[in-house]
């Protein structure tokens, strides 16, 4: 029989409640501002609309899917590393892969929207900048919750 997991916790269910505070959020526009401007070469008026049409985007769909993300990631890559290592869910590999899957799954979801909005054309090289710049910001609410886990 198959344990109850109505209170399990994971990092990313954890970091989720900073990833969407303000100081995050403003954060991630401030920093997008500028991919998206250098990446699809954007007036500034027009990058404001791209950066708040990707990240309310990624906000929405967020809320579920980066500790979603987390989720499948307990139950696969993080099952192996708690297994060679012996280590709980709050381990350092965990902790380090809240960034880079919550940002891979924003990032998808910002240049989606931004192709949806605008039929502007996708690529691989932009993915790789708008994932870099919200592994920035996950990372910015990742250590904010380590150093500081009871301030809410």
């Amino acid at each position: 029989m198959l344990p109850i997991l109505a209170n399990l916790v994971w990092p990313a269910l954890y970091a989720e409640a900073r990833v969407s505070s303000l100081p995050v959020i403003a954060l991630s526009l401030a920093i997008e501002f500028f991919f998206f401007r250098r990446l699809f070469h954007l007036s500034n008026g027009k990058t404001v609309l791209y950066d708040l049409a990707a990240n309310l985007a990624s906000g929405l769909v967020g809320l579920l899917g980066r500790p979603l993300s987390g989720i499948v990631y307990e139950f696969t890559i993080g099952a192996v590393v708690m297994w060679i290592f012996d280590w709980g869910t709050f381990n350092p590999v965990a902790w380090v892969s809240v960034p880079i899957f919550g940002g891979a799954l924003n990032a998808l979801i910002e240049l989606l929207t931004v192709r949806l909005i605008w039929n502007h054309k996708v690529t691989k090289r932009n993915f790789y900048w708008i994932w870099l710049a919200n592994i920035i910001t996950i990372s910015a609410a990742t250590i904010w919750v380590v150093t500081h886990p009871s301030n809410h």
